[in-house]
């Protein structure tokens, strides 16, 4: 693994050498304030809105747990946006390599083709855990103004790494199949959407396949990180699409190894 962690140690620098690295980081943080203080300023609206009911005729409407709601609907947006900028973070984990020339001389090398498969993954994880990052003081600021969730914060984390985890292992492997990085992240872009997705075309269809098509929805088993709920079964879900994309990954590059040996 020794070879895995400098490739990694590499790969975080390279994400910062490029202004790719500096446009998600900015896009994600951007995005994740907005939602932040939009909604939380519309959850503080709709329960002054409640305690006024409640005054005045004695009962109210709305039902409004105010952190549970509000950190839910949050980690949920965080999720998309997610969607939005990991594929512009994965298109050149292998492309760009092969557009370079580069990924011939690693191949080359006494480098195995799993260790350059972790290293790259560990690289983009890291990067993901930096652009995570600046919204901890998000919470911080919420635990200052009163009661909140923070087991419902943490498990939400868990989700989002565990999430971007398995979207990175997946782009990762539709890079090793491009020689575009464009088509890179269009085609990364439709994986994910169609695995983020998947569960509105069975809430529609109400079949007897909605459990089944539920089962493989990114979106289905992330909800209940936002709920704060640690579920075995969830965690298991998304490592085994990281070990799936790593895999492939590994087999995509051991195939371009065995065509220009």
């Amino acid at each position: 693994m020794r070879h895995a962690f400098a490739i990694a140690r590499r790969e975080l620098r390279s994400f910062f050498v490029s202004p790719i690295a500096y446009v998600v980081v900015t896009i994600f943080a951007f995005l994740s304030g907005a939602f932040f203080s939009n909604m939380l300023v519309y959850y503080v609206k709709q329960s002054t809105i409640a305690d006024r009911q409640i005054a005045l005729v004695g009962r109210s409407d709305f039902q409004l747990d105010v952190p549970t709601m509000f950190l839910g609907e949050f980690f949920k947006n965080e999720s998309f946006i997610l969607l939005l900028v990991l594929p512009l973070l994965t298109m050149g984990l292998i492309t760009d390599e092969r557009r370079k020339g580069t990924l011939e001389l690693l191949l080359t090398s006494p480098l195995r083709p799993g260790e350059l498969v972790a290293g790259k993954f560990l690289g983009a994880m890291a990067f993901l855990s930096v652009m995570l990052a600046p919204t901890v003081p998000l919470f911080v600021f919420l635990a200052l103004g009163g009661a909140w969730e923070p087991g419902v914060v943490l498990a939400s984390y868990i989700g989002l790494l565990a999430l971007g985890g398995a979207q990175i292992a997946l782009g990762l492997f539709v890079s090793s199949l491009c020689e575009n990085i464009l088509i890179s992240a269009f085609g990364t872009y439709g994986v994910l959407l169609i695995l983020h997705f998947v569960d509105t075309s069975a809430t529609i269809a109400r079949s007897i396949w909605v459990d089944f098509i539920n089962f493989f929805s990114f979106n289905f088993h992330y909800l209940n990180f936002t709920r704060g709920v640690l579920s075995l079964g969830d965690v298991i879900y998304f490592a085994t699409y990281m070990a799936l994309g790593l895999f492939l990954t590994q087999r995509s590059i051991e195939a371009i190894r065995f065509k220009r040996s």
